[in-house]
Parts: C-alpha cells; structure tokens; sequence
C-alpha cells in the first residue's frame, strides 16, 4: 500500500476533501475504520517523519495532532484514541506499510510533504 507516497502527493487534497467523502458516501462502518486509520497513520508517520526534515516545530506538531483528533471524531468509536489505536491489528500493518514506504521515497518528496503540511490551515 502506498499511503505516504499518496499523502506525499496529495496531502492537500487528502486533508481538504476528507471530511467531505466520509459525509457524502454510503460507506460501512468497517470501511470508514479503515480509511480513517490509514490517514491516522500517514499523520503518525508525518510526526515520526517530519522533525528530522524541517526540524522541531511545534505548529507543525499541533497541526498534526490536531489532524489526527480531527480523523477520529468520525471513527465508530468515539473513545477511540491514537493511544488505542496503536493495539489495533490492522493499524499495527497500515504503520508498518507507511513507514517502509516513507524510506522508500526520496528526500525530496518526504521534505516537500512534510512542507505542505506545515502549511495547512485546519
């Protein structure tokens, strides 16, 4: 799976038409699950990531954290936290699949990333 070359490529896109499509489509519980952890994870990935590109920032932080409580306000579960999520099985592989492919990309796609999500207004 490719979610951080995804949100490499259109992180923008990701965080403004989002909210949108888990509004307007007829998706099953366990698909918005999903897709809800899989931009969970590309966050996470984007705080692990991201510090040793553009340095310690904490707008930066804040807006990734806000980000992800933005993410789980529409999970099933409204008690569930990035804490918890980190004891879910399919969260564990949707980790594991964003940072390999975090190494895998170049530098310069993880800066520039990492750069557009320090811009974002949320």
């Amino acid at each position: 799976m490719q979610i951080f070359k995804a949100l490499c490529c259109s992180l923008g896109l990701i965080l403004f038409i989002a909210p949108n499509i888990y509004a307007t489509t007829d998706l099953d519980t366990a698909e918005n699950n999903s897709i809800i952890k899989e931009d969970v994870a590309s966050a996470q990935i984007m705080l692990e990531l991201c510090p040793a590109i553009i340095g310690q920032n904490a707008t930066f932080d804040q807006k990734m954290k806000s980000l992800i409580s933005e993410y789980l306000r529409d999970y099933s579960d409204s008690s569930m936290t990035l804490d918890k999520l980190q004891s879910d099985a399919e969260y564990k592989t949707l980790i594991q699949e964003a940072r390999s492919t975090a190494k895998e990309t170049s530098q310069a796609e993880n800066k520039l990333a990492c750069e557009e999500a320090l811009n974002i207004e949320l």
